[in-house]
């Protein structure tokens, strides 16, 4: 690498640890460099090649994990006063909010679920009255799912309770920090959104191939 290309490369490096910072952080060389030692070199690939783990790749795993326990947690306090009953029921309702109409099976893979849980939430929703559905000009086998005025008008008086688990759940995050784990969690979705409406039924070893 020329001298030229490693400036660049340094300062790439160098704006995205600062994005990783709270505006009040101070920018010292020793967290830069234990920011540098944990960056991807290319050693995760050829881990995985070999069959080893890459301890970032478990932390990862685990903190989704456990992010998405404590987001269950505070939405299942924010639906203690409407009809919803679930994170689940929330998530295919509000899927139908901007949009005029969705197949189930649309709706099932925009919520990465499978079928029969993704038809019992459907049922749930629409014994509520929340969501209607009504027959595919196209293709009259298939279901179109759409939200209906009750439905509409129950997000409504939730929005401002789940406005208050969003800012629970990014926490202590600077505005800037949002930026950047809003990008890596857009870019991770997108990826794995793809998997699951055109290979879900592949094993794990075929899924390994899109990485």
């Amino acid at each position: 690498m020329k001298s030229k290309q490693l400036q660049m490369a340094l300062l790439d490096q160098i704006e995205a640890f600062e994005a990783t910072l709270s505006d009040d952080t101070e920018l010292t060389m020793d967290n830069f460099i234990t920011f540098l030692n944990n960056q991807d070199t290319g050693n995760s690939r050829s881990s995985r090649n070999t069959g080893e783990i890459d301890s970032v790749d478990i932390h990862i795993a685990k903190n989704t994990s456990l992010l998405h326990r404590y987001s269950k947690f505070y939405i299942k306090k924010a639906l203690k006063e409407t009809s919803l009953q679930t994170e689940d029921e929330y998530t295919y309702l509000v899927s139908l909010l901007n949009v005029e109409s969705l197949t189930k099976t649309e709706l099932n893979n925009l919520n990465a679920m499978e079928k029969t849980s993704g038809s019992e939430v459907m049922k749930r929703l629409k014994q509520n009255g929340l969501i209607g559905q009504r027959p595919d000009e196209k293709d009259r086998r298939s279901m179109r799912v759409f939200i209906t005025d009750k439905g509409r008008a129950e997000l409504i008086k939730l929005f401002p309770e789940l406005q208050k688990c969003t800012c629970l759940l990014s926490g202590i995050l600077s505005p800037r920090q949002k930026v950047t784990f809003d990008y890596l969690q857009n870019k991770l979705c997108d990826f794995h959104k793809n998997i699951f409406a055109e290979d879900k039924e592949e094993d794990l070893n075929t899924l390994m191939e899109h990485i």
